[in-house]
This record gives C-alpha cells, structure tokens and sequence, in this order.
C-alpha cells in the first residue's frame, strides 16, 4: 500500500485538530440565580450576595405589578453605596464591581408606595 503525501497531510490535521480540541479549556459563563418575589407596599425586599473584591455582580431584573417601577441599590459589607436607581422602570440591568470581599446586599425598595406591591423577577451571577 502506498501512502501519499496528501494523506498524511490529511491525517496530520485530523489529528491535531482532536488534540487541539481536547487540550481547551472549558470556558463557561457562571451560573445565575434567579428568584421571583413580591415587595409589600412600604416595603424593602434585600438579597445578600457574597462577594470577593474585585468580583463583578451583573444580572437583571423585570418589574410587574400595577406600577412598574421600584428603587435599587446595592451596598457593600461596610454599608456604603455600590450601585443605585431610583424608580428603575419596567425592567433593568446592572453591573457593580465588589471593592471589598463579604456580603454585598442587594435592595429592592418599595418604602415610598402607599399602595402597590411590585412583582419583581431577578437573575444575577458573580463573576
């Protein structure tokens, strides 16, 4: 049997192909949490997040109800503000870069309504 020169060519890039394939790392996106939950009239709903410094929380978040707006922030271990909106509106995203490690609270604050309770739908990671 003779073997040509295009076949082992051919042979040759199969095989480092399925060794370059094989050797990558698996790059994937870091799980979300997702949490659906109501924020009472008057109310402040909070979720804490640990954090290492120099980790990013992104995520987003849609708001029903009959009005569809409600206060965010989060702050960190220390109490000091991260990120804030006052009255994001029907749905929202955010990205915040943690400066020290601990529990980072995300707020949801619906203190100022007298009369309607928000339906909020949450998903957010770490990075």
């Amino acid at each position: 049997m003779i073997v040509t020169m295009r076949q082992v060519a051919i042979v040759v890039v199969i095989l480092v192909s399925l060794l370059s394939a094989s050797c990558l790392p698996e790059i994937s996106a870091p799980p979300y949490t997702e949490r659906d939950f109501t924020v009472g009239v008057g109310e402040k709903y909070t979720i804490v997040a640990e954090l290492r410094a120099g980790q990013t929380i992104e995520g987003d978040f849609s708001i029903s109800g009959q009005e569809d707006y409600i206060d965010f922030y989060i702050k960190d271990p220390s109490g000091d503000l991260l990120y804030g909106v006052i009255r994001a509106e029907g749905s929202h995203k955010f990205t915040a870069k943690a400066k020290y490690s601990g529990a980072h609270t995300l707020y949801f604050d619906n203190s100022f309504s007298f009369g309607t309770s928000r339906q909020i739908a949450l998903r957010y990671c770490a990075r």
